[in-house]
């Protein structure tokens, strides 16, 4: 499936989001994410690295962590701000995006 086809699918989950570029390769940021997390929502950006990035198979990062779930919390540069991920690897690439993003969202719950 294309980047663009991929793309359309999470708008159906997020209708803002944006293809991004680094480096040659996708980047999916998704602004205003409303994330289940202990029993409420918490309204996040968020940017998808649908392929490896920092020796994990795909990378879900926050602008903000969540040190009550996920291990391992690290900041990261990315396209000239901060963001946050949790160590949670061996998320396919070959998944869907919305499966990637599910996944990686799971683990806030």
């Amino acid at each position: 499936m294309t980047a663009q086809l991929q793309l359309a699918a999470l708008r159906r989950i997020n209708r803002l989001a944006e293809l991004w570029d680094e480096g040659g390769q996708p980047l999916v940021f998704l602004p205003n994410m409303n994330v289940l997390h202990n029993g409420g929502t918490v309204t996040v950006d968020g940017l998808l690295c649908p392929r490896g990035h920092s020796s994990y198979t795909t990378r879900l990062f926050l602008s903000k962590p969540f040190p009550n779930r996920g291990q391992n919390w690290t900041v990261h540069q990315i396209m000239g701000r901060a963001w946050h991920a949790m160590s949670f690897n061996n998320v396919p690439p070959s998944l869907p995006w919305t499966e990637i993003l599910a996944n990686h969202l799971g683990q806030l719950k």
